[in-house]
């Protein structure tokens, strides 16, 4: 038979969810436990089917039950009680699409379904386990301070809480917003949880449904590329076919522009890879006397741009700091819009982001469909 452990430290409330479930004694059997310590003890100590717990307890609270689930047992359907800051939990909770939530005092029938539906195999009330995203959630509705340790592959990651806000976030040698967007959408970890948050100074300085949004469009956008990648080696084979004529170029023509227009060779890919990245609001190729000769489809703002104003800035940089041939910059510019300009070969490439896009990940993959 299976058996469900629910968690809380109001001995007569645990008593009253004993004597509610009792018409259900044929299906499964209860265990209780007072506090996160106690849940613990019985969780390394006998087979659990699934986990009932409220947030705030004693000794050991049910974050920290649920990180230690995180690390220990991920496959542990686990259902989460609160009488603090239900619809908002609620609304959260849904979007993300994982633990169930239910609000205190509870619906003892709705108890019933959800642990039914829990117990099942396949059930859909909720995804087993929990997510770092979810677990974010519930403590910025908590309001919890914290330290977490997450661990993914070969990574450990640090993820600093105050208030229930994220303000700094540790991963290798990258710190801050770059840290917090990487640790957050991943699909597989484990948690550890510190009771203290060991940061003092707000980093991240953005609330943590924002950061959240933006983690996972990054994250959908990056496997919107490696996708596209996928679907490119596979047309490697077709140079005769027509696969290539869905993306548009838009040659410049100007008084300045040479008669003799450069080999496509590197110029045509580039201009494809530019067109059908997503992070890539308006790009400008420009040639070796920086004249324009192509650019995105349509409406394009950085045609007027003059490229060699960069380029001695650049030569002053290389001197002064030493440096080897320079791939690409980036910067910033009115209304926190972000730029990149990449050197290929005689080309240089000017090109508008997409808000929350990556420049490094746009050079990244540039660089590897085509040779620098």
């Amino acid at each position: 038979m299976k058996k469900i452990l629910i968690v809380d430290d109001e001995k007569p409330f645990l008593l009253s969810l004993i004597d509610g479930l009792a018409v259900n004694n044929d299906e499964y059997e209860i265990e209780t436990a007072n506090n996160g310590r106690e849940a613990i003890d019985v969780l390394r100590s006998m087979h659990i089917d699934l986990l009932v717990t409220d947030l705030k307890m004693p000794e050991m609270n049910g974050f920290e039950i649920l990180a230690w689930t995180s690390r220990h047992q991920p496959q542990l359907p686990v259902i989460v009680m609160s009488a603090f800051g239900t619809a908002e939990i609620e609304a959260r909770l849904e979007k993300m699409d994982t633990l169930q939530f239910l609000d205190k005092p509870l619906d003892l029938p709705m108890l019933q379904e959800v642990i039914s539906n829990g117990l099942k195999s396949g059930g859909k009330s909720f995804i087993r386990g929990i997510t770092l995203a979810t677990f974010l959630q519930l403590m910025k509705v908590e309001k919890k301070n914290c330290t977490l340790k997450v661990i993914n592959s070969d990574h450990n990651a640090y993820l600093y809480v105050r208030q229930g806000e994220l303000i700094d976030a540790e991963l290798d040698n990258i710190n801050g917003i770059e840290a917090a967007m990487e640790i957050v959408s991943w699909s597989d970890s484990e948690i550890e949880m510190d009771g203290t948050c060991r940061r003092q100074d707000d980093i991240i300085n953005l609330p943590l449904e924002h950061l959240l949004i933006e983690a996972f469009r990054r994250k959908d956008e990056a496997d919107e590329i490696e996708r596209m990648d996928g679907v490119d080696e596979n047309n490697d084979g077709n140079s005769d076919d027509e696969s290539t004529d869905d993306v548009t170029i838009s040659r410049i023509e100007t008084e300045d522009s040479p008669e003799k227009v450069p080999e496509p060779t590197i110029l045509q890919p580039l201009a494809k890879i530019l067109t059908k990245l997503p992070s890539v609001q308006e790009y400008v190729i420009f040639d070796a006397n920086k004249l324009p000769i192509e650019k995105n489809i349509g409406k394009c703002s950085l045609t007027g741009m003059d490229l060699a104003k960069f380029d001695k800035l650049l030569v002053e940089l290389t001197v002064d700091l030493q440096n080897g041939e320079c791939r690409f910059i980036t910067f910033n510019g009115k209304g926190r819009n972000r730029y990149i300009i990449l050197y290929i070969q005689q080309y240089s490439v000017l090109a508008k982001l997409k808000p929350g896009a990556r420049a490094q990940q746009v050079g990244a993959e540039i660089e590897k469909h085509i040779d620098y």
